[in-house]
């Protein structure tokens, strides 16, 4: 059984539980993720250039959403080291307008449409995912931290750009909705 079979889920608090224990897995396995330091996000980016062909966001641009909303970007790390990580843009209610119609700028994100320091974001946008090895273990602590944070109960969404990223978004629990033409994936916790 692969490692991603666990995240399977046929209830709502599914997923919760899943990321629950398949975090638990990373942590008896050495794996544990944190917000994003600095270097991780350079270190990040560098994994993520390599991984996915075509554009994506500048560092600077990373660099800039996390100093402007600390914890958007998680770090996953075990005693070898850095193993990958989840971006988040946790967009206010402009930012997911443009997201919904087309007109957010995901390569660099303007601060306006991101919900800054301690404001409450209308949703959490998947903005980068990139995990090698055991890193997807680490992947799934993310979500039950995040409840910690000003970002507790607030709906998860993505934009997969390859079957890869649908099946991932799908095992976490995140299920498919239409907005006028776009499609995303969702993970409702109980937001707006």
């Amino acid at each position: 059984m692969s490692a991603l079979a666990l995240m399977s889920a046929e209830t709502p608090e599914a997923p919760y539980q899943a990321a629950k224990r398949f975090g638990a897995l990373g942590l008896k396995r050495g794996v544990y993720s944190q917000p994003a330091s600095r270097t991780d996000i350079e270190s990040l980016h560098g994994m993520l250039a390599s991984s996915i062909p075509g554009p994506i966001a500048s560092l600077e641009s990373a660099i800039r959403v996390q100093e402007a909303s600390p914890h958007s970007i998680w770090s996953v790390h075990s005693a070898a080291g850095l193993l990958g990580g989840v971006a988040f843009l946790p967009l206010n209610a402009l930012g997911l307008y443009k997201l919904i119609y087309g007109k957010l700028d995901r390569s660099n994100p303007p601060l306006d449409s991101i919900a800054v320091r301690m404001e409450r974001p209308v949703v959490l946008y998947v903005w980068a995912v990139v995990a090698r090895g055991s890193g997807v273990l680490g992947l799934s602590e993310i979500l039950p931290q995040l409840e910690t944070q000003r970002f507790g109960r607030v709906d998860i969404w993505a934009d997969p750009v390859s079957e890869e990223g649908e099946r991932l978004a799908q095992r976490f629990g995140l299920t498919r909705i239409s907005h006028g033409s776009q499609a995303f994936y969702k993970l409702d916790r109980g937001g707006r």
